[in-house]
C-alpha cells in the first residue's frame, strides 16, 4: 500500500479545505483528472462506505464525478481515499454570508434544479437528508451542484440509524421534523423537499426561518416543529404562487407537502406564467 506522501507527490496546488471528525478534504490539481477534491476518511464505517457507494454507483448530472478510490497509509493508518471532480463555483453559504440573496428568477432556477435532483434521487430510492447551503455549489452561470451523501439513506435497505435512537442524523434548521425525530417509516423524498424549500426561502429572505433567533440546537428543532415560516411578498410573484409552493414544501408533516418531486415541479411549472422577473426585487 502506498503512502499518502506518494499520492501527494503526483499532485500540485494541494490545499486543505476542511477537516472534521470523520475526514479531511483537500483540493489539488491531478495530472490526469485536472482540478479535483481529495477526501481521506479516518475510519471506514458503514456510513462512509454508503456515501462512497452512492457517489460511485449513480450518475447524477448535478453531483461531482468520482474519479478514483483506494487506500493509502495516512498518519500511520490504513485510510480510504476518494478523488472526485472539483466543480467550478461558490458554496452557497458564502454568498449568504455576504448578504447576497436570490432574485425571483434565480430562486426559480435554483428550486427547479433542486427539485430535478430530488426527482433523480427518488428513482434510486435515495434520500439525501442533508440539503443545506454548505452542501451546495452554484457556478457563475447558475448551475447548481449538490455535495455530501454522508448521511444519505437508501430506502428499502437496512437503516444505519438505530430504531431506538431518539434522533436521526440531521442538520438543525434544514432537516424535516420526521427526520430529526427518527420517524423512519415517514422518511422519504418529502424530507428533501422540506430542505430545498427552506434553502430557497432563506436565499430569498436572507434568514433561515427556524434558526434565526434560536439560542440552541434544541431550540432550532422546537421552532422547526412549531413555527410556520412567515409568508412575504416577493416582487414579481404576482399571485403568490411561488411563495405558496415554498410554504407547501416546508409543511410540518409530510402529508402536507407535495407527494414527490414531480408534483412539486408541476406546481412550479404552473406558477411560472404568473411570475414577472423584470420586477423581481425584494
Amino acid at each position: 500500500m502506498r503512502d499518502f506522501e506518494e499520492l501527494k507527490a503526483t499532485l500540485s496546488d494541494l490545499q486543505q479545505l476542511a477537516r472534521g471528525g470523520q475526514k479531511v478534504v483537500y483540493s489539488a490539481t491531478h495530472p490526469a483528472y485536472g482540478s479535483v477534491v481529495i477526501k481521506l476518511f479516518f475510519k471506514t464505517d458503514a456510513r462512509s462506505q454508503r456515501e462512497i457507494d452512492i457517489s460511485t454507483e449513480t450518475d447524477f448530472d448535478c453531483v461531482p464525478q468520482i474519479y478514483e478510490t483506494g487506500h493509502v497509509t495516512y498518519v500511520g493508518s490504513d485510510t480510504l481515499y476518494v478523488i472526485e471532480q472539483r466543480v467550478d463555483g461558490e458554496e452557497l453559504r458564502k454568498r449568504l454570508l455576504r448578504g447576497e440573496g436570490f432574485s425571483l428568477k434565480e430562486a426559480v432556477d435554483f428550486l427547479e434544479q433542486g427539485l430535478a435532483f430530488i426527482k433523480q434521487l427518488e428513482v434510486k430510492n435515495i434520500v439525501h437528508r442533508d440539503i443545506k447551503p454548505e452542501n451546495i455549489i452554484v457556478s457563475a452561470d447558475g448551475k447548481v451542484n449538490f455535495l455530501d451523501f454522508g448521511i444519505a439513506r437508501i430506502l428499502g435497505v437496512p437503516s444505519l440509524t438505530k430504531t431506538e435512537a431518539l434522533m436521526g442524523p440531521h442538520t438543525p434548521g434544514y432537516a424535516a421534523p420526521e427526520q430529526f425525530n427518527n420517524l423512519k417509516s415517514d422518511i422519504d423524498s418529502r424530507a428533501d423537499l422540506f430542505s430545498i424549500g427552506v434553502v430557497t426561502y432563506e436565499c430569498l429572505s436572507g434568514k433561515n426561518p427556524f434558526s434565526e433567533g434560536a439560542v440552541s440546537h434544541l431550540d432550532i428543532l422546537q421552532r422547526t416543529e412549531t413555527i410556520t415560516p412567515v409568508t412575504f411578498q416577493i416582487h414579481g410573484d404576482t399571485q403568490q404562487q411561488f411563495m405558496g409552493l415554498l410554504s407547501s414544501l416546508m409543511g410540518k408533516f409530510p402529508s402536507r407537502r407535495p407527494k414527490n418531486a414531480t408534483q412539486a415541479l408541476n406546481w412550479l411549472t404552473a406558477a411560472k406564467p404568473t411570475l414577472q422577473y423584470e420586477e423581481a426585487k425584494l
